[in-house]
């Protein structure tokens, strides 16, 4: 009976997974590290051998001293090395490969805290300590497996690049405030994948973000964080040419170069920052970055889905008309930011023109661009942060990572049936002939819309009436023009006080230019949604 109990377990047991092994710490990491004194002569000729893992004491002599010391690697392999200069009072912290080409530099004391986390020592290196004596120092070496997910100093060329794999996290360090950390990203896109990259934040550091081509390194954009940084919707085919192939006859796609640079006044080497890049599927409208300026918009047709991030992020968007058009936008609020919403034409060579600007909800309200008067052409569409006073300053700092908004535009032919911004003046007023017949908004607060028109010899008395709207107090003025300038108000019409129709009956004009003026007294009133209709007849 007992036999039975004893195989029914054994087979029982033996149904079970096995549990995966403990993790194992590499025997070098575990071994304590080796006490050494300092032995001269030690300098570049005659290097001191001290241990992969050792702590030294030793001293500079005056007036100037340098100490060398070699490390040596087992079977030849590479090791991640974490050095450190404690005590000295005044003293640089230099390393160098096996050829002893130097490969960094760092300061100790002070401010300064004198540490190398990690970097990279194949077959050997070599470790020197510099500067004015006389002064004691103890240096610390402590080499162990390099580990995944790590980086390892030098790193800051194209050929040092720490490679990145698409989902998975790498831990770094801003060495010093001249460090540039280089990462190489390499993926198989598909036509619609885009990236995004994230840097944690280290506190007194603004990172800078800069992607390059794999081909030949050439800076393709740059991202710049407040603390940390956050890039969505990168297009992964910045380096494709034309004919959808890199410039040098490649493949198309492939990854980028990403180098990051943290602004600070020391650098943090003792505060590491993590660096992840995802590869993740984009709605088929949505928006492509860089799109932070004009030359690299983003065409738009009718919908567009976009994010705005890191903070400060602009999202440029192309319109092409072969006519003149009337432009309507509709951008939905995000969460976490507060959004704009322009529309600009194109001016060659100079900056684009602004057409319209519309700023009137806060977070999670939509913005509402009626009905902006675009020429044949390319034109913009302009989402970002609005502005905001903080401490005496204005600034454009919002963001929101998570929630993207939604941007939607519609083009109806410029025929002179709906008004379109810009006509706040009689500058910028369209020239309609009679009988004129349209629909218009008073959006946003503050707009006036003015048209001009002309009148022949012995034409008949006019009547202006225009519409009531529901929420809106409109009124009605009719100026005589000289040249671009209002001569003077020959009648205006605010009968209704509140919503109400607002007319000018039979008025005798004699021959000349005239302008009527659509607004809301005091500029109480507007509306992005209910439109009023202007008869001129």
């Amino acid at each position: 009976m007992r036999r039975a109990l004893l195989v029914a377990a054994l087979l029982c047991a033996c149904r079970e997974k096995a549990a995966p092994p403990p993790p194992t710490e590499s025997p070098l990491a575990a071994a304590a590290p080796e006490r050494v004194r300092e032995q001269e002569p030690n300098d570049f000729q005659r290097a001191q051998q001290i241990p992969a893992r050792a702590v030294v004491t030793g001293s500079l002599q005056a007036p100037k001293d340098d100490d060398w010391y070699r490390v040596g690697v087992p079977g030849g392999k590479t090791l991640a090395l974490r050095v450190e200069l404690k005590l000295a009072r005044d003293a640089f912290l230099e390393t160098y490969d096996r050829d002893r080409n130097r490969t960094l530099r760092v300061h100790a004391g002070g401010e300064d805290p004198g540490v190398i986390p990690a970097m990279a020592c194949v077959e050997a290196c070599f470790v020197k300590v510099s500067g004015t004596g006389p002064q004691d120092y103890e240096l610390t070496v402590l080499g162990a497996d390099p580990q995944p997910g790590q980086e390892l100093e030098p790193n800051d060329r194209a050929v040092d690049a720490t490679p990145l794999q698409p989902g998975k996290p790498v831990q770094g360090t801003y060495l010093s405030a001249e460090d540039e950390d280089w990462y190489r990203l390499e993926v198989t896109p598909s036509a619609t994948d885009v990236l995004r990259i994230e840097v944690t934040a280290v506190a007194g550091v603004r990172p800078d973000l800069e992607v390059r081509a794999l081909s030949d390194a050439s800076l393709l954009a740059t991202f710049h964080g407040a603390d940390a940084l956050l890039v969505r919707d990168l297009s992964l085919h910045l380096a494709d040419s034309p004919d959808g192939g890199l410039p040098d006859g490649g493949a198309a796609g492939g990854g980028y170069y990403l180098v990051l640079k943290g602004h600070s006044r020391r650098g943090a080497p003792l505060a590491p920052y993590t660096i992840l890049a995802a590869v993740e599927p984009g709605a088929a409208d949505l928006e492509v970055e860089p799109n932070d300026d004009p030359q690299h918009a983003t065409a738009l047709h009718e919908t567009a889905t976009g994010f705005i991030a890191p903070a400060g992020d602009q999202d440029w968007y192309r319109i092409h008309a072969d006519a003149p058009m009337v432009l309507h936008a509709e951008l939905s609020g995000a969460d976490r930011a507060d959004l704009e919403l322009a529309a600009y034409a194109d001016a060659g060579a100079e900056k684009p023109r602004l057409l319209a600007r519309v700023n009137e909800g806060g977070p999670r309200e939509a913005e509402v661009l009626p009905s902006v008067g675009i020429p044949a052409g390319d034109s913009y569409v302009l989402v970002q942060a609005a502005a905001r006073q903080l401490d005496g300053k204005w600034v454009r700092d919002g963001e929101d990572r998570q929630t993207p908004y939604r941007l939607s535009v519609q083009l109806s032919p410029d025929d002179g049936s709906t008004e379109r911004e810009p006509n706040d003046d009689v500058a910028t007023a369209p020239v309609l002939s009679l009988p004129i017949q349209l629909k218009g908004w008073i959006w946003p607060r503050k707009d006036i819309d003015v048209f001009r028109f002309h009148v022949g010899a012995g034409h008949a008395p006019l009547s202006m009436i225009l519409s009531a709207v529901r929420g809106v107090d409109l009124q009605l003025r009719l100026y005589e023009l000289r040249g671009d300038r209002p001569a003077e108000v020959i009648g205006s019409s605010d009968a209704k006080r509140g919503e109400g129709e607002e007319k000018l009956i039979a008025v005798p004009l004699k021959e000349g230019d005239y302008a009527v003026e659509v607004s809301s007294p005091r500029n109480k009133d507007a509306s992005a949604t209910q439109a009023y209709s202007l008869s001129v007849e």
